[in-house]
């Protein structure tokens, strides 16, 4: 058995991004442990190690097909932050904003990820995703930190999203396993093909 989650990688560029990063290595005990910008789009799950390259062709091929003929990245607003309290742990994060397509995107990837889990397996899902920007143990350092979340954090903001991947837990570490999309590229290849049009 393995265990897995589909993320969204975000652009390192832009002044959201930039502020996300030195706010984290500012604040967040555990920003060495994973420093890229990403945000899972559904709780970790685990399925049979045999199953995992049929699951990541699906996902290709979906990811493919849903944003065929899409020109331009797309993006992900954020509105303030929230806490998220877990097993005397208190996450601080950054509360996302689905358009309708991502939304829509975001439930295809569940539907076909719980269809690999073994009906052995019970999977819990979260009622929802949010980008984190910081665990804390303590109250108080949760309460010290807040006060700059709120400030720095207190307009809404969108990121980029440069690639969905899949991501494997290796040894306690979510390692990328493979991109199942990659929107750089894919706008690359657009502007070539409207520079070669001119």
């Amino acid at each position: 058995m393995a265990k897995f989650f589909v993320g969204l990688n975000f652009s390192s560029d832009g002044l959201l991004s930039r502020k996300i990063t030195g706010f984290r290595k500012r604040f967040d005990p555990k920003y060495n442990h994973y420093c890229f910008p990403h945000m899972s789009m559904l709780a970790p799950f685990e399925i049979f190690d045999r199953d995992v390259d049929d699951l990541a062709e699906t996902l290709k091929e979906e990811m493919e097909t849903f944003f065929y003929g899409k020109s331009e990245t797309p993006k992900l607003a954020f509105t303030g932050v929230g806490v998220h309290e877990y097993k005397r742990r208190h996450l601080l994060y950054l509360n996302p904003s689905y358009c309708s397509d991502l939304e829509f995107c975001s439930e295809v990837v569940l539907d076909i990820c719980k269809s690999f889990i073994p009906r052995s397996i019970k999977y819990k899902e979260n009622k929802r995703q949010f980008l984190p920007l910081g665990v804390f143990s303590y109250e108080t350092e949760l309460h010290d930190v807040i006060a700059h979340a709120k400030t720095e954090f207190q307009h809404n903001g969108e990121l980029p999203i440069e690639s969905i991947s899949l991501y494997q837990n290796k040894m306690g570490l979510w390692v990328e396993k493979e991109i199942l999309v990659n929107f750089e590229e894919n706008e690359v290849r657009f502007l070539q093909l409207n520079s070669s049009s001119i």
